[in-house]
């Protein structure tokens, strides 16, 4: 299960990164299992069409930047 918190648009064009709320996340930079956690993906959008650039996952603790400026915007 997933659900998405919110948007982040980037510099670049047509690129956002989607910030969404999982279950059972390896965390990237501790490599803990946590029940809980933060899914980043970053995607590329051209036209109709999603192309995924890159894909991160995050404990709730190293992912609450990625959260808090999804909820902020």
């Amino acid at each position: 299960m997933r659900q998405l918190i919110g948007k982040i648009p980037i510099k670049y064009r047509n690129v956002t990164e989607e910030i969404y709320l999982a279950e059972y996340v390896r965390c990237q930079d501790c490599q803990v299992v946590a029940p809980m956690g933060i899914e980043v993906v970053t995607v590329r959008k051209d036209g109709k069409a999603k192309k995924i650039v890159k894909h991160g996952w995050y404990c709730r603790a190293h992912g609450a930047d990625y959260a808090m400026r999804a909820q902020g915007e």
